[in-house]
């Protein structure tokens, strides 16, 4: 009995890590867009185009994912991904021209959305019973970002042994990850399950044309997407946090990349549970008031960034606040697919509701990028990036005036339900 608990918690590592760490290739750019400017020859336009070559693909495969989880052995599935992710990155290894960096992007979208996104979260839900669901999804979440930071921070490492004008540097760390995906998914071939087994409800929850109609009816399903859309575009714009103390502020490109280690990997391992834990233990039980909270503060961060771009005097003041706009964010991304539990969404349509919401919400895949590489190539560096926090104070008041809509929703449903229990 216990190696069977073992060898469970053993497979929910590897799904967890694998699912984590499948993206780091196709977003290389949070943590090394000046290397892969220097080494590839990219301008910063064009690797905006290249992560929105990724984000529009993605777009159009979160569903088909679902299916896919539904109808496929994930053995075959996570497995085959995963390897196919290593080889990718061992090409991307050579360096190669804009249009075959492109094409590897479709390829990403299509090995870690299409075959993995849901293919994974449905793996490790299989390995508890009902009552276990929380628990094992939030060690999925941690173990992602614990696989994330760990891989991450050691790429780093090597990154920063090479002298900073040698090309291998980077290509070092490309075929890190590479090789670890390839392990990863050998891993999976001899500890994930084929997952066929269905229950009838699961049956009854898969992907439909009714289904789809029914969700996009309801409003709840566009504030819930709305309210996704506005964090996810802060998220992005949190990823050019290192180029921009790098370049207003003078950071050196290895004190740099630690700081992107830090925000968008040790932050994604830790802010989500303690997110979690606000709706738990504080006065604001309910996912959609906590997210309307940090929006507030994430609007007031971005304002006081804008102002200090303009006159930037002090690297500490210009760390403490991106570290405490890195905390709202990704406890809010921890916690927004829970509003759509919150609203009683029901249990036959909830899938449906989340690739909805996932098609909707992660739209910012594919604008914010070239956007702000744009800006960056055209426009002197402070103006460039104070359009950059402007834009993102812009989707935390998104974000809190669809959470507004959502709660007053929330509130007339429970006053409803109040009611009919009364009667």
């Amino acid at each position: 009995m216990h190696a069977k608990n073992t060898t469970r918690w053993l497979t929910l590592a590897v799904i967890s890590i694998s699912g984590g760490i499948s993206f780091d290739l196709a977003y290389l750019r949070y943590i090394y867009q000046i290397p892969m400017a220097k080494f590839m020859g990219f301008s910063n336009t064009e690797i905006g185009v290249i992560m929105s070559t990724f984000g529009i693909t993605a777009i159009l495969l979160y569903a088909p994912g679902g299916i896919i989880s539904d109808k496929f052995s994930h053995r075959k599935v996570m497995s085959g991904a995963m390897i196919a992710t290593g080889l990718l990155g061992m090409i991307m290894a050579t360096y190669p021209p804009l249009w075959a960096m492109l094409l590897i992007q479709v390829a990403f979208a299509i090995t870690t959305i299409l075959l993995l996104w849901a293919v994974s979260i449905k793996a490790a839900s299989l390995l508890g019973t009902r009552e276990e669901q929380g628990k094992i999804m939030g060690w999925m979440e941690g173990l992602r970002g614990v696989g994330v930071m760990g891989l991450a921070l050691f790429t780093v490492w090597v990154f920063s042994r090479f002298h900073p004008d040698d090309p291998n540097s980077l290509k070092a760390v490309i075929l890190i990850y590479s090789g670890t995906y390839i392990a990863l998914g050998i891993a999976c071939w001899f500890l994930v399950s084929d997952g066929f087994a269905q229950s009838g409800d699961e049956a009854q929850s898969a992907f439909s044309l009714q289904h789809a109609l029914r969700v996009l009816k309801m409003p709840t399903t566009w504030y819930c997407s709305m309210i996704i859309f506005g964090v996810y575009t802060l998220y992005a714009i949190l990823s050019y946090s290192t180029n921009y103390l790098s370049e207003i502020y003078g950071m050196s490109l290895v004190a740099a990349s630690y700081m992107g280690i830090i925000i968008n990997k040790v932050f994604r391992a830790i802010c989500g549970p303690m997110g979690g834990m606000l709706t738990s233990y504080s006065r604001w039980r309910s996912p959609t008031r906590v997210i309307q909270v940090f929006a507030f503060v994430s609007f007031t961060t971005l304002i006081l960034l804008w102002l200090v771009t303009r006159q930037p005097v002090s690297l500490v003041l210009a760390i403490g606040l991106i570290l405490l706009m890195a905390f709202t964010c990704y406890a809010s991304r921890g916690l927004y697919f829970a509003c759509i539990g919150e609203v009683n969404t029901p249990k036959q349509i909830l899938g449906t509701t989340i690739g909805i919401c996932s098609v909707i919400g992660f739209l910012p895949d594919v604008f914010v990028y070239p956007i702000i590489g744009h800006w960056q190539d055209t426009l002197p560096p402070a103006l460039a990036y104070r359009n950059m926090w402007m834009m993102g104070a812009t989707a935390s008041v998104v974000v809190l005036v669809f959470t507004a809509l959502l709660m007053g929703q929330i509130k007339r449903v429970a006053a409803a339900t109040a009611l009919a229990k009364g009667v």
